[in-house]
């Protein structure tokens, strides 16, 4: 757990299938509730990667987040945007189902989600194999999720995690003492 590293840097040889199912079913040890294994995925690999990075930018056009871009500044940024989905081997996009709309139920689905995709991270981790997790505006984006042919009434989008080897690991930048999180209570 303290050496994985978020990877930026990947290496252009993508990760065996099989390898990849494996570590996936090592995740699906993850806590849930009812064993429900609320977690989907979607997987963009090889020419699929530009077009997804595509959906990407213009989810963040649409978001405003690239709003203070000329339109030639814009041109160079999806280039630069399509040059770095085009360098990871494997995005994958995680979500899960809904069952109550944003209540109890989907926010249990969603942390499982998320202890899922954890657990996978240190399974590949242990294997050689980098990730980075993000989670950027783009989840919450309804026409993007219409995009990669899901439904923005029956789906959640939970996170894309880049998957690959390493190319340059970064260095431990350590964590705040965790006593600084904790209140006693007696």
């Amino acid at each position: 757990m303290r050496s994985r590293r978020t990877i930026l840097d990947y290496k252009p040889e993508k990760v065996n299938r099989e390898k990849l199912l494996e570590l996936f079913q090592h995740a699906a040890y993850a806590p849930n509730h009812h064993l429900k294994e609320p977690w989907n995925m979607k997987i963009y690999e090889d020419e699929a990667r530009s077009e997804f990075g595509k959906k990407v930018v213009d989810s963040y056009i649409r978001l405003g987040l690239l709003k203070t871009l000329s339109e030639e500044k814009l041109a160079k940024a999806r280039q630069s945007y399509d040059r770095f989905f085009r360098s990871v081997p494997h995005h994958v996009l995680f979500y899960m189902n809904k069952e109550d709309d944003g209540g109890y139920l989907d926010d249990e689905n969603f942390a499982a989600v998320c202890a899922f995709i954890q657990n996978f991270q240190l399974a590949a981790w242990a294997e050689g194999i980098g990730t980075m997790w993000t989670a950027k505006p783009t989840l919450l984006d309804e026409v993007f999720i219409g995009d990669v042919g899901l439904s923005p009434i029956k789906h959640r989008l939970v996170a894309v995690v880049q998957i690959g080897y390493p190319n340059k690991i970064p260095r431990d930048r350590g964590r705040t003492p965790v006593q600084q999180s904790i209140e006693w209570i007696n």
